[in-house]
């Protein structure tokens, strides 16, 4: 396995407009959560400090996901909004080379997915 000081980490994203934006870290600095380790930053955070007054809408409104590192088996997970589909092997092949599985997680559900969102 290469250096945990170089290896690809969790992360966590959005799709934009047709615009993927990707923010992740080095496995080394991942944060342990249970047998995972995470992105050390929330969607919410991420958002309000680099997106917020761009669109003007809240962080969930855009379709979004989050990889997180499983330590049992050194694999990652992809999990993301069914809208984003078409741009989900931009993230895969970011972790090209490891392990991963991709799927969907109903927590991460844009304005569209979530018949309960309010605008």
């Amino acid at each position: 396995m290469e250096d945990r000081d170089k290896q690809i980490g969790p992360a966590l994203f959005f799709c934009v407009e047709g615009e993927l934006l990707f923010h992740g870290c080095r496995l080394s600095e991942g944060e342990p959560y249970g047998p995972f380790l995470n992105y050390p930053h929330s969607h919410l955070k991420i958002w309000t400090q680099n997106y917020e007054g761009k669109y003007g809408v809240d962080f969930d409104y855009y379709p979004r996901g989050r990889v997180v590192y499983r330590k049992a088996d050194d694999s990652y997970l992809i999990y993301y909004d069914k809208c984003m589909q078409a741009h989900i092997e931009e993230v895969a092949l970011k972790y090209a080379g490891y392990k991963y599985e991709i799927g969907f997680d109903e927590h991460y559900q844009c304005h569209q997915c979530n018949e309960y969102y309010v605008i």
